[in-house]
């Protein structure tokens, strides 16, 4: 599923088991997303409240896509992007915590490649494959100034509650055409 964008062909492939650490990246450009370095990739391993996002990836019920750069040297496809979405118990709940069947949405680019609608491209596949899965809602904690919030409203993800400093938005895909077939 290659689709072409202004700077290369970008391709999505499932997430597996070696893409633990990259994974771990992509939280941390998540955690990261004002510039500032608010968190380093230490304190997300070490703090149970962001490490639960990641740490033993794939468990069962771990569903998550890539994004990869087609255009890499020799052939590689150099990684460049992660959505996933992760369940958690009530007695350990994540940020966006809304119910254990409810999972959390976490999702980057890096960098040098934003703004090239990879993220949407992201969000729509994995919003397809969770449908498939049976997933009924997403949820996601969006820290307040984020730009992405933006992103997300566009997609139909609405507000759930408000945090000190965070927003959780939900996306119901029994009723968002995100991640419908096409018609």
């Amino acid at each position: 599923m290659a689709e072409q964008v202004r700077q290369g062909p970008v391709g999505v492939r499932a997430a597996g088991p070696e893409d633990a650490e990259f994974l771990v990246d992509m939280l941390l450009e998540a955690f990261n997303w004002s510039g500032e370095e608010r968190f380093t990739r230490k304190q997300i391993l070490k703090d149970k409240s962001t490490s639960l996002y990641v740490a033993g990836w794939q468990r069962e019920g771990d569903l998550g896509l890539i994004a990869v750069d087609l255009a890499g040297p020799s052939g590689l496809q150099i990684p460049i992007g992660a959505a996933w979405l992760r369940r958690f118990p009530a007695r350990n709940p994540g940020y966006a915590f809304i119910a254990e069947d409810v999972p959390e949405l976490s999702i980057a680019v890096a960098k040098p490649h934003r703004g090239r609608g990879i993220g949407t491209g992201l969000l729509r596949s994995l919003a397809t494959k969770a449908r498939e899965q049976g997933v009924h809602r997403i949820s996601l904690s969006v820290a307040h100034g984020n730009p992405a919030k933006e992103l997300y409203t566009s997609l139909g993800f609405t507000t759930h509650s408000e945090q000190e400093g965070a927003t959780t938005l939900v996306l119901d895909l029994r009723t968002s055409p995100l991640g419908q077939p096409a018609r």
